[in-house]
Order: C-alpha cells, then sequence, then structure tokens
C-alpha cells in the first residue's frame, strides 16, 4: 500500500533518511517508476506552460524555454540522465543501491519539486518576494534531503560519500546532455538540470 503523501512529506522534512527507507520498501516495480518519471516531467512542463501564459517574459529566452513540449523532452532527458548517473556514481563510490533504489527516490523529489513549483506560482501571482524566498528554502532543504536520499539509496553510511556521489553524477550529467545536446544540435546554454 502507498504511504499517505501528507505523512511521507512530513517524514521527508523531518527525517529524510527514514523516508527514503519507506520508499525503497514499497518495493514498487521498475515500469511503473519510470511511467511516474515521465509522469513528474510532464507534470513539470504543464506547470511551466501555466507559468509562462500567466506570466509571459519578453526577455529573450534559450531554446528549451520556448515550448512546453521541448521542455517536456529535455525534461525526460535530464531526468533519465540522472537517475542512470546517480546509479553509475553511487556503484563507483562502493554504493550498493539498485536502480529501483535510485527511481523511487528520485520520483518523490520529482513530486515534491512539482509542488514547490505550484506554490511558487501561486506566490508569484500573489506574493513574489515571499515566491522567491521558497525557491531559495527548497533549493537549500532539497540538496539536503538528496544528500540523504542516496546515502540510503546506495547504502553508503556516510554524507560525505553521498556528496561525493552528487558531485561525480553532475559532472556525468553535464557530460550527457552536453553529448545529446550536440547531437540534435542545440546549444547546452540554459539547459536546466534536474535533479
Amino acid at each position: 500500500m502507498l504511504p499517505d503523501p501528507k505523512q511521507l512529506t512530513a517524514t521527508t522534512l523531518r527525517n529524510p533518511a527514514l523516508a527514503a527507507r519507506q520508499l525503497m520498501a514499497l518495493n514498487l516495480p521498475r515500469n511503473h517508476l519510470w511511467a511516474a518519471l515521465v509522469l513528474m516531467a510532464a507534470l513539470q512542463a504543464l506547470t511551466f506552460g501555466i507559468s509562462d501564459l500567466l506570466i509571459p517574459t519578453t526577455a529573450p529566452i534559450p531554446i528549451v524555454f520556448e515550448s512546453p513540449l521541448v521542455f517536456f523532452a529535455m525534461a525526460v532527458v535530464a531526468l533519465v540522465l540522472t537517475v542512470f548517473s546517480l546509479q553509475f556514481a553511487g556503484r563507483m563510490l562502493g554504493g550498493e543501491g539498485t536502480l529501483e533504489d535510485i527511481l523511487v527516490v528520485i520520483v518523490w523529489m520529482q513530486v515534491l519539486r512539482v509542488a514547490v513549483q505550484v506554490l511558487a506560482l501561486v506566490l508569484t501571482l500573489t506574493l513574489p518576494g515571499l515566491a522567491l524566498l521558497l525557491v531559495f528554502v527548497a533549493t537549500v532543504l532539497g540538496l539536503y534531503i538528496l544528500l540523504h536520499f542516496v546515502n540510503e539509496a546506495h547504502r553508503l553510511h556516510s554524507l560525505g560519500r553521498s556528496a561525493g556521489v552528487l558531485v561525480s553524477a553532475l559532472i556525468f550529467m553535464v557530460l550527457g546532455l552536453s553529448l545529446f545536446l550536440s547531437l540534435i544540435g542545440a546549444p547546452l546554454v540554459g539547459a536546466d538540470i534536474y535533479v
């Protein structure tokens, strides 16, 4: 049975290591997790599209932000690269996590990300200053949570080693995105890395 989202969110904020163990204990099938990851990319693209309609910008923007469909495609690629980069980097540093372990924690991170994006959009329309504060706090807290999630997923028993995995994974992702964008003939500038 899936956990209550509110309770899981509270646990994630209070004790991210415990939340990661609860997520991995669900033993969700790999194909369901991939489908959930793609759904999260679609929701991010939808949120982006609504934001662009409500708060249009006249400034030049990178190609990835010109269309929700392009944004969705790039989000899927970035999320897939995130999962495989974390898996590969973790194994390089002695981690034992399975692909399903990495997938389930990243999917949950994206659920939280979408929730923050929606809340930030609402605040941008009403209290822009508070929206900026929310994004800043969510970014810092998200990094803290991700450190614990990776630590638990790979059974590293060290937040320092977990940080090493994140740095290594980021390098792999940048290289992977650079290769992907060069293959499709798009510039890397402005591409968003989803972690």
